[in-house]
């Protein structure tokens, strides 16, 4: 899952899809702090021959491979370590694993490990694959993509507490052979194996006090990807050099990767046009209108794509103060946004979302939104009608209502966003909206995973591709569910979904679940569908925008021409 920008992702596994690097399956978007590149401290060093520098929209609280549940900490994760797959132009190739294998029943998955060493040049081992995917399930590390992976025997029992570790159905079965037993075939579950959770991790590094904080600095790490982590300043940058021990070394040409915070869009702007960064992704329209005439003189490459990724409005549906636990009051607040208005004037990107599933997601050869209509497109009922009925339920017809709205941080994008829900919602419904800010996106996250919320803004990027990389997140207890939406019919629809080999009836279920979703219960109020323009330094080569797994950019093999 990557939540983007807010919560994935976008993503549980790697898109997260999700989205821009904050969207995220397997995410949230929320910091504090001042941006720490225009006017700060930050030094952008290297020979630009071979150093990119990329901005950073959140400050990563974790790099835990395990806990990596944003866009942004898969970004980096996903540079500095090793799945057992990689995507390279929406294809499946080895990395971790050389080879693999499954049983006719498609329930063990064999993986045959390459020879591989870590940054600090110890083998890496089967048993280390192992390690992380347990503490993805350990209920003291408290994953949030660990739902994602419950396809795996044992894996939901022991994450619950009703069975041990041993339970778990991944196994060691010697150094460079992993298998992992599912409890029904998945049909995409090897897309699912380019996910930050099925890195290695060696368990030296995780006992004790260490199995909760690794990941939280750069210190005692070590790296099995095509670089590691050099330097990592809170508030500022993390400095990735390439890793002179990993197995494909000599396709890594990029020395130096500098991730520098600017939380602002503006100072991202700034950052391009004074050559410190060499990527800057998801551009609005007017910025795309001043720059036009240097893409169109080739100064700078513009690369556009539609990223799966999808943002909404997530109710509480267990809300305390029993608004929103009413699905009538939840699809009055839907339907009184205006989702066009939002995108051409506050957002000035992405497109309109009135379904979950984004657009370029597959389901098996055919592409799920273009055979789905947006379930939200047929609902027609006056939102003011419905929160009036919505009212009368819950005994509170005629009083003044008054809700609270968290925002995900205090930047001035963050803040205009949620004034626009604020008067749309005022206006509207006619209640009050009282915003609030979460300090930090760490803060974010917790608040709104345990319920302390009444409506947010978050969104997923796709972990594969797939349309259960977003659907499963809304499964009764999954710990990606922002809602803490449940829904017997939909639990039922998605878990037939994970088998269900005719792709037909499998599309079918799943538009059913959506609409049930979006459109009966209003679990969470969709708003749009990531489509990026993206601006590249024109001289930079050799990378890839992921459409679904693995680092948004994958800057393996970049290189200055």
């Amino acid at each position: 899952m990557r939540k983007i920008m807010y919560l994935k992702k976008i993503t549980a596994c790697a898109l997260i899809c999700a989205m821009s690097l904050g969207l995220a399956g397997c995410g949230s978007k929320g910091t504090s702090g001042k941006d720490g590149a225009i006017g700060g401290n930050v030094e952008v060093t290297g020979n630009n021959k071979t150093t990119v520098n990329l901005p950073m929209t959140t400050d990563p609280d974790i790099l835990d491979p395990s806990r990596a549940d944003d866009g942004q900490k898969n970004q980096i994760v996903l540079e500095v370590q090793e799945t057992l797959i990689r995507m390279q132009d929406g294809k499946i190739t080895p990395a971790g694993a050389e080879t693999w294998d499954v049983s006719d029943d498609g329930l063990i998955w064999t993986f045959n490990l390459r020879d591989n060493q870590y940054s600090d040049g110890t083998a890496i081992k089967a048993q280390d694959y192992v390690n992380c995917m347990l503490r993805t399930f350990d209920p003291e590390v408290g994953s949030h993509n660990a739902g994602t992976f419950y396809c795996i025997e044992g894996a939901e029992a022991y994450n619950t507490g009703t069975a041990s570790k041993e339970e778990v159905g991944i196994k060691a079965l010697d150094e460079r052979t992993l298998e992992i037993r599912l409890n029904e075939p998945l049909p995409y579950f090897l897309l699912m194996a380019n996910c930050a959770n099925l890195t290695p991790i060696p368990e030296s590094k995780t006992t004790g006090e260490s199995n909760l904080t690794y990941g939280s600095n750069a210190e005692n790490m070590v790296y099995s990807g095509p670089f590691v982590i050099d330097s990592w300043t809170r508030g500022s940058q993390i400095v990735l050099k390439k890793n002179p021990n990993y197995w494909d070394a000599a396709n890594v040409r990029l020395d130096t990767v500098n991730f520098l915070l600017a939380q602002e869009e503006n100072t991202r702007q700034q950052m391009l046009e004074q050559g410190n960064i060499d990527i800057l992704t998801g551009i609005n329209a007017e910025y795309y209108q001043k720059v036009k005439s240097k893409i169109d003189a080739g100064e700078i490459s513009l690369i556009e794509n539609a990223n799966p990724g999808s943002s909404y409005i997530a109710f509480n549906n267990q809300d305390p103060n029993g608004i929103f636990t009413n699905a009538k009051i939840r699809k009055a607040f839907s339907l009184a946004i205006d989702r066009e208005v939002f995108v051409d004037n506050v957002l000035k990107k992405d497109k309109p979302g009135y379904g979950l599933v984004p657009y370029s997601i597959n389901n098996g050869e055919t592409k799920y939104r273009e055979e789905v209509t947006d379930p939200l497109l047929e609902c027609k009922e006056d939102p003011k009608t419905l929160f009036e009925e919505g009212l009368k339920e819950i005994g509170k017809s005629g009083e003044p209502i008054t809700v609270t709205f968290l925002q995900s941080n205090a930047n001035n994008d963050t803040k205009v966003k949620a004034e626009f829900f604020q008067n749309q919602w005022q206006s509207i419904l006619g209640v009050t909206v009282k915003i609030d800010t979460a300090a930090d996106n760490a803060t974010f996250n917790n608040q709104v995973s345990k319920g302390l919320y009444q409506i947010c803004n978050t969104g997923w990027g796709a972990d594969y591709n797939d349309p259960m990389t977003f659907m499963q997140c809304y499964l009764t207890g999954d710990g990606n569910n922002p809602a803490l939406f449940s829904n017997s019919r939909y639990d039922e629809l998605i878990n037939a979904c994970k088998s269900e080999p005719d792709m037909k009836i499998r599309q079918e279920k799943i538009a059913e679940a959506e609409k049930i979703l979006i459109a009966e219960e209003a679990g969470i109020a969709p708003l749009t569908y990531s489509f990026k323009r993206n601006l590249v330094d024109k001289s930079l080569k050799g990378y890839s925008f992921n459409g679904s797994g693995g680092p948004e950019i994958e800057l393996k093999t970049a290189y200055f021409e």
